[in-house]
């Protein structure tokens, strides 16, 4: 398809998918991630499978996240200097060795949960060069007039990988073994490997270093407010997918198959939560879609909390991934839009480490306490604490009409 057809296609749904750059990098991410889904559901029952408790998988999940804690912001200023390009081809190869070596000690019996983490805690160290990364590349692909639609496209092949690769996972489980996971997950990082070497896009040439300037550029209040709400929602919100394995286990009294559901039904949500974004055409209803996706968000989690039947825990789960995602795509778009140029990998490291250290929060507390009271006490009060970040988000006015050409201009 031309350009042109890429914007008329489903009233504009896939317009970005017009630059040619993009749409190698679109696919061979979409690839990418299916695989690390595919990792992510294996390593989250295999860690379970040690002791059956639901700390393991929430401890091995946030030793990946709190890597971008440190390196996040230091990594930002790298990635604002150097070709985005050969900077993700190079972390995107140490993901996949990673992923190999994670095998073998699959294989070989080597892993124990101390192990685990100390692999987890390895690669989120390349992680947190690899996030940002990839999240400020997309400006240069696509610029300024499609990104937010590619902001969302990204979500999308985010959460289709989501839905699929658990399902997958449970199938290689089941027929094959968990090695077999980790194996696939380190080949598919050469389909976006293969996109980026042939799309000749670097990136936006290195700045120079302003800092030293007598008023160098700030990084503007408003995505700051941006940043800390998304991260209060995060350590409420994302600690359901280290509970899960526990969920379906201890509330469902069911197997991975019932696991799988559940993960694959918080990327359903999600898939649906992309769509709502990618047919953005103006930025009036962002302040709306942050508020509703915080609702939905926390309902989910009540319903997965207080109903215990699959059904209904299925509609959670979906309730969970459309408001999370919802609420994660439309924030990450006012950030990406609202940051200078010249900070711009600034900014989005310290999203990422914003997000990368709530998650661990989160999950450091959703873990034992799902020990101790149950998963289901711990799955009701994450969802009350994202009803108190929406009733605070409405009484501070982070959004409010004063702040919203700032905030909210495309």
């Amino acid at each position: 398809m031309s350009p042109s057809h890429w914007e008329r296609w489903a009233g504009g749904l896939f317009r970005s998918l017009g630059s040619r750059p993009y749409r190698g990098y679109f696919f061979g991410q979409g690839l990418s991630l299916l695989g690390t889904w595919m990792q992510h559901a294996a390593l989250g029952w295999l860690a379970y499978s040690f002791m059956e408790q639901s700390k393991w998988p929430a401890w091995v999940q946030a030793a990946q996240l709190l890597p971008c804690v440190v390196i996040g912001p230091i990594a930002g200023k790298l990635i604002d200097r150097v070709s985005k390009r050969s900077l993700i081809l190079v972390t995107q190869m140490g993901l996949a060795i990673l992923a190999l070596i994670l095998a073998l000690t699959a294989h070989w019996n080597l892993l124990d949960p101390y192990t685990l983490l100390l692999w987890a805690t390895v690669s989120g160290m390349v992680m947190a060069i690899d996030l940002p990364a990839r999240l400020s590349y997309l400006v240069d692909l696509v610029g300024r007039e499609h990104l937010s639609n590619a902001v969302a496209l990204n979500s999308f092949a985010f959460n289709l990988a989501r839905a699929l690769g658990p399902s997958l996972a449970a199938a290689m489980l089941w027929a094959l073994s968990v090695e077999a996971c980790f194996v696939l997950n380190a080949f598919s990082y050469l389909g976006l490997m293969f996109a980026l070497w042939g799309n000749g896009v670097e990136g936006a040439p290195p700045i120079p270093d302003e800092s030293a300037k007598p008023n160098p550029p700030r990084i503007p209040g408003n995505l700051i407010a941006s940043i800390v709400l998304a991260g209060i929602v995060a350590c409420f919100g994302w600690p359901v997918l280290a509970l899960s394995p526990g969920y379906a286990a201890q509330i469902l009294l069911l197997g991975p198959a019932a696991y799988s559901m559940v993960v694959g039904g918080i990327g359903l949500g999600g898939l649906l939560a992309c769509v709502v974004v990618a047919a953005e055409k103006s930025a009036s209803g962002r302040e709306f879609r942050i508020g509703a996706s915080m609702v939905c968000a926390a309902l989910g989690l009540l319903i997965m909390g207080f109903l215990h039947q699959l059904g209904w825990a299925l509609l959670g789960a979906c309730l969970v991934g459309l408001g999370m995602v919802g609420f994660m795509a439309t924030t990450q778009t006012v950030i990406q839009i609202g940051a200078p140029h010249a900070l711009r990998g600034r900014i989005l490291g310290i999203w990422t480490a914003t997000l990368s250290g709530a998650l661990p929060i989160g999950n450091f507390v959703a873990g034992p306490l799902a020990d101790h009271w149950g998963v289901d006490w711990v799955l009701r009060a994450m969802g009350l604490g994202i009803f108190c970040a929406w009733a605070s988000w409405l009484t501070l006015g982070y959004f409010n009409p004063r702040r919203k050409a700032n905030s909210l201009e495309s």
